[in-house]
C-alpha cells in the first residue's frame, strides 16, 4: 500500500492549471489528478494539430511528482451552455467505455508514473459491469489503477471494487460538494465500508468552494461562508476512515461553459483558520485587481497571520502569494482574471505543502 501520498489536488487541463502543473515542485507526498475534459489542450491548425497522446504524456512527464493520477471524468454533464470541444469529447470518447479506455492505454508510456482512473458507468448509462471491463482493457498496461467512486452508485461499485482493487491500487471517494459530516445519515453507510476495508490506499476528494459563489455577490474582506475546507482537517479525515485528502487546488469546480463577463474577484485562502476570505471590485474593470483587490489581500488581517506563522505561508517562496507582490510593485500587470486563478491555485498548493512538512496534514492512520 502506498504510505507516501497525504493530498490529491485535482487540475482540469486547461492554460493556467497546466502552468501551474509545470512549475510547482509537488515533491513526494502530493499526487495531482488530471482531469482530461477534451482532446486537445488548445486550437492549433489541422496540420499542426498535436496528438491526444504527445499532449498528455508530454505534460504528465514534466509535473514534478511521483505519481499522476489520470482521468476522463464520466460525471461531466452535457448542456448547452458547456463549451463546444468539452461536449464533443465526452459523447465520442468518455461515454463509450471502449474508447475511453483506449485514449487511456494511450497513456502506457508513461506508466508507471501514470495511474488511471476508473469509474462506474451506472449513474450514467445504467450499464452493469463497467467496472469489470475497464479493468481487464486496462490493467495490462498499468502498474497501478485507481477507482473513483460517487455517493450514488456506491453501495453498488463498492463491493466491485473491493474484489478488483490490489494493495497498490487507490479508491478515491468523490463527494462533490456534500458537507464532509460522517454521522449524516446519507454518509455514514459510506464511512462505515471505508473504515472496514484496508485493503489499498483510500482518498477523500470534494470540492470546498460552492460553484454558486460569484465575486459580485463576495463581502469583500469577510469570510466565505459557502466554501468549506475541513475535508483537510486530519479528525474528518480519520472519521471516514481514508488515507488522503484531496480538492480542486482552492478554486471553484467550475463547470466547463463558455464566455463569461468581466468580474473582478478573489477568493483567498488562509492557511491558519483553514478558511477562505473574499474580496470584489467596485465596478467592473479589470484594473480593480491592481487598485484595489490586491492592496486590500496584502494588507489583511489573514496575510497578517499567514506571516506571522512558523513557518510563513506567504512570502517570495510562496509562487502565488509573490505574483501579488509583484503586481502591487508595479513589475507584473494585474488586468487579468485568468492570472488570479493561477494565483489561487499558486497560494493553495504552497500552503498544503507547507502544511504536510509541518505535519498538520498527514495521513489518518498516523
Amino acid at each position: 500500500m502506498d504510505t507516501n501520498l497525504i493530498y490529491m489536488p485535482t487540475f482540469r487541463v486547461r492554460q493556467q492549471e497546466v502552468l501551474v502543473l509545470k512549475s510547482f515542485d509537488f515533491e513526494n507526498k502530493m499526487y495531482p489528478l488530471l482531469e482530461i475534459v477534451k482532446e486537445h489542450d488548445r486550437a492549433r491548425k489541422a496540420d499542426k494539430q498535436r496528438s491526444f497522446e504527445d499532449i498528455h504524456n508530454e505534460l504528465i512527464n514534466e509535473i514534478t511528482a511521483q505519481r499522476v493520477f489520470v482521468d476522463l471524468p464520466v460525471y461531466l454533464k452535457q448542456s448547452g451552455s458547456v463549451k463546444d470541444e468539452v461536449v464533443s469529447f465526452s459523447f465520442s470518447v468518455i461515454n463509450n467505455l471502449e474508447k475511453r479506455c483506449e485514449y487511456l492505454n494511450r497513456l502506457s508510456p508513461s506508466n508507471p508514473k501514470a495511474i488511471p482512473v476508473i469509474s462506474s458507468y451506472l449513474i450514467k448509462t445504467g450499464e452493469q459491469g463497467t467496472l469489470e471491463q475497464q479493468f481487464k482493457l486496462l490493467n495490462g498496461n498499468f502498474e497501478r489503477l485507481a477507482y473513483r467512486l460517487f455517493p450514488l452508485s456506491f453501495s453498488v461499485d463498492f463491493p466491485i471494487v473491493q474484489k478488483l482493487a490490489r494493495p497498490d491500487d487507490y479508491i478515491i471517494v468523490d463527494l462533490d460538494q456534500i458537507t464532509p459530516y460522517p454521522k449524516s445519515p446519507p454518509l455514514r453507510p459510506i464511512v462505515n465500508a471505508l473504515k472496514a476495508y484496508n485493503g489499498c490506499c483510500k482518498i477523500l476528494l470534494r470540492s470546498a468552494i460552492n460553484t454558486d459563489i460569484q465575486n459580485v455577490k463576495l463581502d469583500h474582506g469577510q469570510v466565505v461562508f459557502e466554501a468549506d475546507n475541513s475535508h483537510i482537517d486530519i479528525d474528518i479525515m480519520g472519521e471516514f476512515g481514508v488515507d488522503a485528502t484531496g480538492d480542486f487546488v482552492g478554486i471553484k469546480k467550475d463547470d466547463l461553459t463558455a464566455g463569461g463577463t468581466i468580474s473582478p474577484g478573489f477568493i483567498y485562502y488562509d492557511a491558519t483558520e483553514n478558511q477562505y476570505y473574499g474580496y470584489r471590485a467596485d465596478i467592473k474593470e479589470l484594473s480593480q485587481f491592481e487598485n484595489k483587490i490586491v492592496p486590500d489581500i496584502l494588507g489583511s488581517e489573514a496575510t497578517a497571520r499567514m506571516l506571522g506563522n512558523s513557518p510563513p505561508f506567504v512570502g517570495p517562496l510562496n509562487p502565488g502569494y509573490n505574483t501579488l507582490l509583484e503586481i502591487q510593485k508595479g513589475n507584473e500587470s494585474g488586468k487579468s482574471q485568468a492570472k488570479f486563478k493561477r494565483i489561487a491555485m499558486e497560494h493553495y498548493l504552497y500552503c498544503m505543502r507547507i502544511k504536510i512538512k509541518s505535519n498538520e496534514l498527514h495521513r489518518s492512520s498516523t
